[in-house]
Order: C-alpha cells, then sequence, then structure tokens
C-alpha cells in the first residue's frame, strides 16, 4: 500500500520507462495500480477572515498603502502594509499597522 497525501487526486503514468505517481512524480514499482493507492486527502482549510483598509501617504496623497488584516484559523490575527515602512522596520510593524492594532 502506498500512502498519498495531496489534495489532487492521484494519477498513474509512465514516463522513459518508469511508472510514477503523479503529481508528486514519486517513482513506484511497475506493477502499482490505483488500489494500490492510499489516497488521504488532506481537510479544507477554513476561510479566511481578511480585513483592507487603504492610508493616503502623508508626503504625496496620489501615493495610497494598502493594510491588510488577516484572523487566522486560531483566531489570531496576522497584519501586512505595502508601504516602505513596513519592510524597512525592525518588526515589520509601520504606523499604518500600529494603527489597525490599536483599533482591535
Amino acid at each position: 500500500m502506498i500512502k498519498y497525501k495531496h489534495w489532487m487526486p492521484p494519477v498513474l503514468g509512465i514516463f522513459n520507462g518508469k511508472r510514477y505517481l503523479l503529481p508528486l512524480w514519486k517513482e513506484v514499482p511497475m506493477g502499482t495500480t490505483m488500489e494500490d493507492i492510499q489516497w488521504d486527502k488532506p481537510q479544507r482549510q477554513p476561510e479566511l477572515k481578511i480585513i483592507t483598509e487603504t492610508f493616503v501617504s502623508s508626503s504625496d496623497s496620489s501615493i495610497l498603502y494598502e493594510t491588510r488584516k488577516i484572523k487566522e484559523a486560531d483566531g489570531s490575527y496576522t497584519y501586512s502594509c505595502t508601504c516602505p515602512g513596513a519592510w524597512r522596520a525592525k518588526d515589520k510593524r509601520c504606523k499604518h499597522i500600529k494603527e489597525l492594532e490599536k483599533r482591535d
């Protein structure tokens, strides 16, 4: 029995005289059939709740920054922002992310 864990259904294929379990491209014995494959389909992950807010740049009103607040499956939050301050800061928390955190 060959265990297969992937969200796509398994397929067997022969390439260059060898048999493979696809889409993993795992080489299997030549006599392997679909009955020899045990498909362990992963459970679907719950939908994430994403809150998006737009901030206007203080230096140029034509520049907009998008800040996202993502509620993870465990109830915690992840933040991201497209402004330069988000990647400059050591903790990756720009003033826009801090503003969203204050509102919680």
